[in-house]
């Protein structure tokens, strides 16, 4: 079965009917019937809520955290001492945020592709041969 990583971008596409957003949504049905998987590491999901709640207040922010969680996303919370020195890794080697080399270093950890629109973080990855990418967009 397919394993996909949610990137934040990603998913903010989809709440926000962006570009790419009916990809996503296409990719939240299979997961639904357990056709792939998707998987979002907790620190990504915090930058999706730090970024509903720039947009709007904390009430709005809190009740969509608590909707995505219902979504079919596995959310990961654990980070095992190989996830730091990956995160580490990829921090030092690309000129991505500290949140971005969680969501790459995860899809690498489980040969996984990393579901994303921003080129500007990650085709330098994807050329480099790191990861595979699931561009959106």
């Amino acid at each position: 079965m397919n394993v996909y990583v949610v990137d934040a971008c990603a998913l903010i596409a989809y709440l926000f009917d962006e570009d790419g957003s009916n990809l996503f949504e296409g990719m939240l049905i299979q997961a639904r019937n357990d056709e792939i998987k998707m998987v979002m590491h907790v620190v990504n999901l915090g930058e999706v809520y730090y970024d509903i709640l720039k947009r709007n207040d904390v009430d709005t922010a809190q009740k969509a955290y608590q909707d995505i969680k219902k979504l079919p996303i596995r959310i990961e919370d654990r980070i095992s001492d190989q996830m730091v020195y990956k995160v580490g890794e990829m921090k030092t080697s690309y000129r991505i945020s500290y949140a971005d080399s969680f969501a790459v270093s995860q899809a690498i950890m489980l040969n996984a592709e990393l579901v994303t629109t921003d080129h500007k973080e990650f085709e330098p990855i994807e050329l480099a041969a790191q990861a595979t990418i699931k561009w959106l967009r």
